[in-house]
């Protein structure tokens, strides 16, 4: 066993629910995408999603948040090698990986329009 690895399944699972939390509480566009989530898993609920819909959508919004997260770690990671000087290899490292985050998003809302859009033409009829 590694020097940081943990022994114990409940601390490990106790160390991602920390970084969970540590990205909820520093990160403003993870809260975003977690309060659009909830919202979106709602809705998908009040249309009555098939069971593959609803998995289509829960894969979808998995995909935005890891995106987030990593991107996360990346800053996290530049900002720590680079410290408080500017550079612009950490620049466009971050701004790549912002970009990576971007895209995930506009798939998640394509998706999201070729799923919702056929619920709601059908209750607005």
């Amino acid at each position: 066993m590694g020097k940081y690895s943990t022994p114990n399944l409940f601390k490990s699972i106790r160390h991602a629910l920390r970084g969970l939390l540590l990205s909820v509480k520093s990160q403003r566009n993870f809260r975003l995408d977690i309060g659009i989530s909830v919202l979106t898993i709602i809705l998908s609920i009040l249309l009555k999603f098939s069971i593959v819909e609803m998995s289509i959508l829960l894969l979808v919004i998995a995909l935005v948040l890891f995106a987030e997260l990593i991107n996360t770690v990346f800053e996290f990671i530049i900002d720590a090698y680079f410290g408080c000087k500017f550079s612009i290899l950490a620049k466009m490292a971050k701004d790549i990986s912002a970009g990576a985050v971007f895209i995930t998003a506009m798939i998640a809302v394509i998706i999201g329009i070729l799923l919702f859009a056929p619920k709601i033409i059908a209750q607005l009829h």
